[in-house]
């Protein structure tokens, strides 16, 4: 049975992937004007998901990369400083608009 940490790991790089190239594939519309309020919505509101997946898929990966020594610990010692960037982030996207 494979470990919940690399099963999650596992979906939030799928989604990262997926997300991210509808991003891109938004861009490139956007810039040729096909169809640039769609573009420009999914942009504006496919925006925080992006940062989560990325967070999630990044915490995750350096979790997986130095969890040997089984801490306690450690899954705090990543996911606090992520969670306050997510934070910040989420700030900066609605009031320092």
């Amino acid at each position: 049975m494979i470990p919940v940490s690399k099963f999650l790991h596992q979906l939030a790089a799928v989604l990262f992937y997926l997300v991210g190239a509808s991003f891109f594939a938004a861009y490139i519309f956007l810039r040729n004007d096909i169809g640039p309020q769609w573009a420009a919505w999914w942009m504006q509101v496919a925006d925080i998901p992006f940062i989560a997946v990325s967070i999630v898929y990044g915490g995750l990966s350096l979790y997986l990369s130095v969890s040997g020594s089984g801490s306690k610990l450690l899954p705090w010692l990543i996911g606090v400083p992520l969670a306050v960037v997510f934070v910040v982030l989420v700030i900066f996207n609605f009031w320092l608009v």
